[in-house]
């Protein structure tokens, strides 16, 4: 009887953590999925409208870093509660402000409050969640991106052919109350940890100095999968609506397919994961099969084929689901007893949101002065670059397990 109610408690805490991060999701990539809509309605440039999106990923991005080594310290039944209200109202504040200068700072406000999730997910599941159910946690929480991102970008889509982009933000902020209601009912009391502190303490002074130089070479692989998961993500509507002549909302529609493919990589991941053990190795693996896809998007454009473009998309976005997952949710779960989880995940999607923070500016102006073949040259070049530096991060790893 009584494993039977922690394995309740378990599972409701893993849907609560789904539930709150793909809730964020919503509430965050809906400026994303709107962004050709917005560019043509209030009349500014792809490098301005990208700006928005880089404030809020450096206010995320920044707030991650704080949150993640404070986030041992915080309640996380009221703080989550509070980051996903806030938010809320900071997606009220989009439509109603309807000006890009001022979007960016409401943004950034949202990437702030919304800086607080991620750490504090993940602590709660180190915390609450047993070894034996934490690979269930991880394939869950891998799916919120996908998940989060496929409801964001089809309110949009909907929301742009019935010329109202404004109800996307209405509708995310209507999403991001009642999952806070959620998350603070369920919630309820705190279950007994599943670790022991003792437990922790014995093992992370064992392998401190490897596991953080592992830790190290994962950020920075980070960074170059935040820079092509959002640069993706941002702009493949701009792609299709500019190079082949699809409606604004079909557009949008058309980029649903990343999301729900990327589904698929989660699962794909856990799998991979189970024959090779080394992070370092399947992000190598990922980045290199990234690369190629984009050389098959350059290709894509000069034949002008819209068919196998799609396809590189989907595939490119189902890598860098594979990698975020395997970077921000396996490595800080996996090394648990080694690492504070919450300030694992939180310096990790730190790095990430540098990527992220710089593409959205970076690769809207450079596709406005240059092309968009420059835009994916530059994407082949970071895959490149990645996949070199998770290398020597299969190197730090076998000296981790000689030790």
């Amino acid at each position: 009887m009584e494993t039977l109610i922690k394995n309740k408690n378990e599972n409701k805490i893993i849907f609560i953590c789904w539930l709150a991060y793909t809730a964020a999701y919503v509430g965050r990539l809906n400026f994303n999925a709107s962004i050709v809509a917005i560019i043509s309605d209030l009349g500014v440039t792809k490098a301005d409208a990208g700006l928005v999106s880089s404030f809020f990923f450096f206010a995320y991005g920044a707030g991650q870093l704080i949150n993640g080594i404070l986030s041992k310290k915080y309640n996380a039944k009221i703080m989550i509660f509070l980051s996903l209200t806030c938010s809320a109202v900071f997606n009220i504040m989009m439509p109603v402000c309807n000006d890009i200068s001022m979007m960016k700072f409401i943004w950034m406000g949202n990437g702030i409050v919304q800086s607080v999730l991620w750490s504090t997910l993940i602590k709660t599941l180190s915390d609450f969640v047993s070894d034996k159910k934490l690979p269930k946690a991880i394939l869950a929480m891998s799916t919120t991106v996908a998940i989060g991102t496929l409801v964001a970008y089809g309110i949009s889509s909907l929301s742009v052919r019935m010329d109202n982009w404004q109800t996307v933000f209405y509708v995310a902020s209507a999403v991001l109350v009642i999952s806070a209601i959620i998350w603070f009912i369920l919630f309820g009391k705190a279950p007994e940890k599943a670790i022991q502190a003792e437990e922790i303490k014995a093992e992370k002074v064992k392998m401190a100095k490897p596991v953080l130089l592992a830790l190290l070479l994962a950020a920075f692989a980070g960074v170059a999968n935040g820079f092509i998961k959002d640069g993706i993500n941002t702009w493949v509507p701009s792609v299709l609506y500019e190079e082949f002549d699809v409606s604004q909302s079909f557009s949008i529609l058309l980029t649903l397919l990343l999301p729900m493919v990327s589904t698929m990589g989660a699962a794909i991941a856990k799998k991979i994961h189970e024959k090779i053990k080394s992070h370092a190795a399947m992000n190598c693996i990922f980045y290199i099969f990234s690369a190629a896809l984009c050389g098959g998007i350059l290709f894509s454009l000069k034949i002008h084929s819209i068919v196998t473009i799609m396809i590189c998309f989907i595939c490119v976005a189902c890598g860098m689901s594979m990698i975020n997952n395997v970077i921000t949710s396996m490595f800080a779960l996996d090394y648990r007893r080694m690492l504070n989880a919450g300030f694992a995940a939180g310096l990790l999607n730190t790095f990430c949101y540098i990527g992220s923070t710089v593409t959205s500016y970076t690769l809207g102006a450079v596709s406005q002065n240059h092309g968009w073949n420059a835009v994916f040259t530059i994407m082949l070049g970071v895959c490149v670059i990645a996949a070199v530096i998770c290398f020597a991060g299969i190197l730090s790893e076998r000296k981790m397990k000689e030790k």
